[in-house]
Parts: C-alpha cells; sequence; structure tokens
C-alpha cells in the first residue's frame, strides 16, 4: 500500500488543524484553519503563539492545563472540550476542541477544531421558539413566570419595586365574529408590535393567552406603571382599525381594559398575577377602555379613564 504523507491528510481534513511546539508557536495551520479565522498559513506559521487566537490569556493557560490532566479524557488530551478561537478581524467563534500531546519531551501539540456556530444558532432559535407567542411575537406564559420568580426575588432582594400591566380586549369576539379570525388575528399582532414600541428594553410584555396580555415592569412603581398602562390604552385606540374611538363606520369595536398591581417581592407569582387580574376585570365591569389600580394591600381602587382623570 503506498504510505500517505501525515501533511496530506492534514491539509484534507475539512476541520481546522493547529499544531503547537512547547513554546507554544504555530507549526500546523491547515487549509480549514485558514478558511475559519481568516488567517494565511504563511503568515501564521513559526510566528504567531497559539494563545493569539484565543479569546484571552486565562483561556489559552487553562487549556494548556486541562491537557496535562484527566478532566476532559486521558492525561496527555483534550477530547470535546468547548472553547472559541478569534479571528484575524475579531469576530469570535464557538469552537469543541479535541487535541493531543505529540512529544512529551517538546510539550508540542495538535489540536482539532470544530466550528460550533450552527450548532449554537439552532439552539438560540430553538430559545427563542420556547419562550415566545408565535403570532405576536411576544414571550409566551411559561417564559412569563420563569422570569417573574427572577424578577419577584430581585425586587424582594434589593427593596426595589415590581409592577404587573394585565389587560385584555373588551367585545374582542366582535372581530372574529363579524370579520373572522383573521382579522382577530391581525389585532393581536397590531398590540404585539404597539407593546415592543411602546415599552423599556426593560420591560417583559407577554402573550398570556386569548386575547389576554401581561406586562411586567422591573424597577417600577404603581403609579408610574400606570402611566405605561395609559400609554399602551391610547396607543391601542390610535392605530387598531377596530378602536372604540374610531367612530360609527367600524362594524366592530373593541377597547381594552387595563389592570396595574405593584409588588415588593414578597408574595408568589399567583398572587399578584391574581390581583392584576382583578384589576383588569374592575375595569372591564365599569365599561372598559380604562386602566384600574388595585396595591398590594388591596384597598381603595383607583380608576383612570379615557380622559386620564382618576377616580376612588
Amino acid at each position: 500500500m503506498k504510505h500517505v504523507d501525515e501533511s496530506v491528510i492534514v491539509s484534507l481534513c475539512p476541520d481546522p488543524i493547529i499544531g503547537v511546539d512547547g513554546a507554544g508557536i504555530v507549526r500546523i495551520f491547515n487549509a480549514a484553519a485558514e478558511k475559519l479565522l481568516g488567517y494565511a498559513a504563511a503568515d501564521v506559521i513559526g510566528v504567531l503563539s497559539i494563545a493569539r487566537i484565543y479569546p484571552s490569556l486565562d483561556d489559552a493557560r487553562k487549556i494548556k492545563k486541562l491537557i496535562y490532566s484527566d478532566d476532559y479524557g486521558a492525561r496527555g488530551l483534550i477530547e470535546g472540550y468547548e472553547s472559541a478561537l478569534v479571528c484575524s478581524d475579531g469576530a469570535v467563534v464557538p469552537i469543541r476542541l479535541s487535541a493531543v500531546i505529540m512529544d512529551e519531551d517538546d510539550g508540542g501539540s495538535i489540536g482539532f477544531f470544530h466550528d460550533l456556530t450552527e450548532r449554537y444558532d439552532l439552539e438560540r432559535q430553538l430559545h427563542i421558539l420556547s419562550v415566545t407567542d408565535e403570532l405576536t411575537g411576544l414571550f409566551n406564559q411559561r417564559h412569563f413566570y420563569k422570569v417573574m420568580a427572577k424578577e419577584l426575588d430581585r425586587a424582594k432582594r434589593y427593596h426595589h419595586p415590581l409592577s404587573i400591566i394585565c389587560f385584555d380586549l373588551d367585545d374582542f369576539k366582535q372581530v372574529n365574529d363579524s370579520l373572522g379570525h383573521l382579522e382577530g388575528d391581525r389585532v393581536l399582532r397590531t398590540i404585539g408590535e404597539l407593546l415592543k414600541d411602546t415599552l423599556r428594553q426593560i420591560d417583559i410584555p407577554v402573550r398570556y393567552g386569548g386575547d389576554e396580555f401581561m406586562v411586567l415592569l422591573p424597577e417600577t412603581d404603581i403609579q408610574a406603571a400606570a402611566k405605561t398602562a395609559e400609554r399602551i390604552r391610547k396607543a391601542f385606540n390610535t392605530k387598531c382599525a377596530y378602536s372604540i374611538d374610531k367612530g360609527a363606520g367600524v362594524i366592530a369595536k373593541v377597547s381594552m381594559s387595563l389592570g396595574v398591581t405593584e409588588t415588593n417581592g414578597t408574595e408568589k407569582p399567583d398572587q399578584v398575577v391574581q390581583r392584576a387580574d382583578l384589576a383588569m376585570y374592575e375595569s372591564k365591569s365599569s365599561g372598559g377602555n380604562s386602566t384600574v389600580l388595585i396595591k398590594q394591600h388591596i384597598g381603595d381602587v383607583v380608576q383612570v379613564g379615557p380622559s386620564g382623570g382618576e377616580r376612588i
């Protein structure tokens, strides 16, 4: 059988292969490594330190330490260690590294680097799908409770207020019954758009279910949350083609009932949601198109009407 030069095998490997001497200077740099990292082999072999292509010197030292331990395989090799490399343009690429010491005396080693970019992108997309409502693009109920538990803990620890807006649409059934569910879906998508336009980056808008929505407002007291709720209501009345404010020519008319409450973080998620839900139903029972506030210790109920006035 004809002998095949090892350098040919290295050059043909579809994954990047980088070999270094005991001082960490690159001695092998195949075509796949050139393609991934943007360096020409002629410019790095014998010149570039392997530490330069890791995010930090600490990362490079950690990998060197691992190869002499048995944490990721037997002593003298690493198998399946996930790290990152820095390209010539500064871009960071996630990789899985398998490496082996080739010369015990010299300390030289050779590493096989598998690009994990596609896998990470897929995992990111799957995560987004798992926490997002497909119709509106907002977070879903499952993600809401996960985030809320963290925000309640943070509010309690730092003694900062946390508020919630709960709202749904009054007479939304008219749209579905008179104009069809596709038009109803268009209204729900409109809400998703206006929430993204109206809220801060730290706020968490959620489609709770059907035509009911929640907005989690970190670092926000009930009065500030009420102002945000009113901005949402007014934005809806301006943007939605079937808003109650659109006049007699509209076939179906809808409005928003909004409930707002505040917590100091000492409650369970369901307690806060229940109180926000109660505030929303207070608005609905009073004719809708308004915002009702209920404080953590239920006492006075404040309603903010379409005109912006308040009444107890």
